[in-house]
């Protein structure tokens, strides 16, 4: 078979090229063999006939769509299920084919099954579509179907990818309703500046009065808004817009900023690390050797500097250096984590290490969430209470100040 790679000659230069292998894993060795430090390792589609051909244009229509986290939960679970009570496979992709309500995962189904038809391997056919299959879920699939154990390798994928859902989705629940309460609170401001306001600011000129400077502050920064509230449109509609754009392999100026910020920074640090160790973990299970799966688990960290510095500790790992004094050498991880690595090395048994280690830091993350969620909570009641409260008491400040000089 077929291979495209691309790989690290030196720290400055990179080379592309094809090699023949059995799998991905000889092509690997073969490419550290030379010297080489692999970047990433795909398999040339097939080309039998024609039909292969028409695949080619089948996959193009398909190159926008991609599968969310969600997604690949749904499919690798019906796909399990059906495996589960002794479908065959092709049958199985059939089946999810027949009863899939979307028109792109239809083709995609499609293709899959002409190539499987045609001889090509089930996970070969997977990683033509690397926005839909990861290349975790690519070389687990590969090493179940090698061994024989494709129904074992999907409740490893099912298991690993619900642990993943399960962790995004605390966080968001973490963070929904702080995220509503600050809306309903800025919106309950932009209400009180722009249609509120407004009218009491008739009544302020008919005081024929000196207005006081926190009312005349407001009403300025009422008139701005309802002379330019499209430039404020305009204005968010450029920040979600600019937050969407990545430069090539790198993630979005406003994605970035989570490394950054006081309290979110360490619970993301933290959710990257129990990523990385729980995909790892997964990958040496399922037998794909620490090369091979810090190649596959590297992206799942997240952050573009570790991930460059994971790959300084592909190369040393490949020129005889253990892991955990590869990993000692950069400050990727805590100390803790490199310990319990070497502790895994040690005793040859990293991959249930690794385990513990994600189990560990899961836990800290939920006790973070809790935390976080106590303290942002009332902050946001707090601060948006005083802003209001300032903003009422500025219009109120004239009537007070009518009152007395009537009184007087």
């Amino acid at each position: 078979m077929e291979f495209k790679y691309k790989a690290k000659k030196n720290l400055n230069e990179i080379v592309e090229g094809k090699i023949q292998g059995a799998s991905v894993e000889g092509v690997l060795e073969d490419l550290q063999g030379k010297g080489l430090v692999p970047i990433f390792v795909e398999a040339v589609a097939v080309k039998t006939s024609s039909v292969a051909t028409l695949n080619l244009k089948g996959n193009a229509k398909i190159k926008t769509g991609k599968y969310g986290l969600k997604q690949l939960v749904l499919f690798t679970q019906k796909l399990y299920n059906l495996i589960n009570s002794r479908v065959e496979l092709l049958s199985a992709l059939r089946l999810l084919e027949k009863n899939c309500d979307s028109q792109t995962e239809k083709m995609l189904l499609a293709d899959i099954i002409r190539d499987i038809k045609e001889g090509v391997p089930f996970s070969t056919c997977l990683s033509h579509y690397p926005k839909y299959f990861p290349r975790l879920y690519v070389n687990i699939v590969h090493t179940g179907e090698s061994t024989g154990k494709l129904k074992e390798a999907l409740i490893q994928l099912l298991d690993y990818l619900r642990r993943l859902q399960d962790l995004k989705l605390k966080v968001k629940q973490a963070l929904a309703y702080p995220i509503f309460m600050s809306l309903v609170g800025v919106g309950t401001i932009f209400v009180m500046l722009t249609f509120v306001l407004p009218r009491l600011a008739g009544m302020f000129d008919d005081f024929n009065a000196q207005l006081p400077l926190p009312t005349l502050v407001l009403l300025k920064i009422s008139n701005f808004l309802q002379s330019y509230w499209w430039a404020i449109i305009i204005l968010i509609a450029l920040i979600v817009f600019a937050s969407k754009i990545k430069r090539a392999g790198k993630e979005s100026i406003f994605s970035r900023l989570k490394y950054h910020l006081p309290l979110i920074k360490d619970i993301v640090y933290k959710q990257s690390v129990a990523n990385f160790s729980r995909s790892l973990s997964l990958l040496l299970q399922s037998g794909v050797n620490l090369l091979s799966g810090l190649v596959d688990a590297g992206p799942v960290i997240g952050n573009p500097v570790y991930i460059l510095q994971l790959e300084q500790v592909r190369k040393d790992i490949s020129e005889g250096v253990p892991f955990s004094d590869a990993l000692s050498k950069f400050k990727i991880f805590p100390d803790f984590f490199v310990q319990m690595v070497r502790v895994g090395e040690e005793g040859g048994r990293l991959d249930s290490v690794l385990a513990d280690i994600a189990e560990s830091y899961e836990k800290e993350i939920e006790a973070d969430l809790k935390t976080l969620s106590s303290l942002i909570e009332p902050a946001i009641i707090l601060i948006l209470g005083l802003v209001i409260g300032a903003m009422v008491i500025a219009m109120l400040l004239p009537i007070f100040n009518m009152n007395s000089i009537v009184g007087g």
